[in-house]
């Protein structure tokens, strides 16, 4: 089994970053797009890809096959700027993790999985959907181990998921981890999976999210470093810049690529 691309028009206009193609689409979008999945029982595995995830992609070529096939989505203000001076364009998103998540238990008829995080954080999680989505269903959760994860690792989460007849799997494990998982899932299941970062840990109110007044702005990185600078500065001030000089390189080649169409 493997995941099934979607028609072009269910979660918008495709574009390239690389050898990554992403999607353009708004909140909304992804969400009616997603329930249309769950509806047609069609393996996803939905990427939210911001800066990091697109400059590892262009380093990486094991990580950056585990895109292929996927619905990779605009995550992050740097991404959707690269999308307007490649298009001209205003992108729809950027689609966040936490509140896509949000929305999507807000909507009806879906069986949810939380995998990621400890289980203090699955304790937390649970008890604030319950407060905050008192009608969402979670009908399983399981907090992996802390090493790189292996094939009875995915085989375990496979049939938990088969066994709570689960419809979408939350992945909160971080780049690449939980991208190399959701492609084996989407492989082995009929669920979408979707990978959520550090979503678990701002929903459960682990860790503080960035005020949304800095949402939108391309600063919620700063808030980020501030709370956790030992883990991830080499992150945002090093990849922030890898991926400035790689999105420029990339208009420059598609613009070249375009021009020669042209005068073809």
């Amino acid at each position: 089994m493997k995941p099934v691309r979607p028609p072009e028009s269910v979660y918008g206009s495709s574009f390239a970053f690389g050898s990554v193609t992403l999607r353009d689409c708004s909140e909304d979008q992804a969400v009616a797009a997603l329930r249309e999945a769950v509806s047609q029982r069609r393996p996803t595995a939905v990427h939210l890809c911001n800066a990091y995830t697109l400059t590892l992609s262009a380093t990486d070529a094991d990580y950056a096959r585990s895109l292929d096939g996927a619905v990779n989505l605009v995550d992050g203000v740097p991404v959707a700027w690269y999308y307007r001076l490649l298009t001209g364009t205003a992108a729809r998103g950027p689609v966040r993790g936490p509140s896509f998540m949000r929305r999507m238990l807000d909507e009806p008829g879906l069986r949810h999985y939380l995998y990621g995080g400890t289980e203090q954080v699955l304790d937390s999680l649970e008890q604030a959907i319950a407060a905050a989505h008192p009608d969402a269903v979670v009908v399983g959760r399981l907090a992996p181990p802390f090493r790189r994860l292996e094939d009875a690792d995915v085989a375990e989460l496979v049939a938990d998921v088969e066994a709570t007849d689960a419809t979408v799997v939350w992945v909160g494990l971080g780049t690449p981890k939980q991208d190399i998982l959701l492609a084996a899932l989407a492989r082995s299941t009929h669920v979408v999976g979707v990978g959520v970062g550090a979503a678990f840990d701002f929903l459960s109110g682990e860790k503080k999210e960035a005020h949304r007044l800095l949402h939108g702005t391309g600063l919620e990185w700063l808030h980020r470093l501030a709370t956790e600078p030992r883990r991830l500065w080499r992150r945002y001030l090093l990849g922030n810049a890898a991926f400035v000089r790689l999105a420029g390189r990339e208009l420059r080649a598609q613009r070249r690529s375009r021009r020669r169409q042209g005068g073809a």
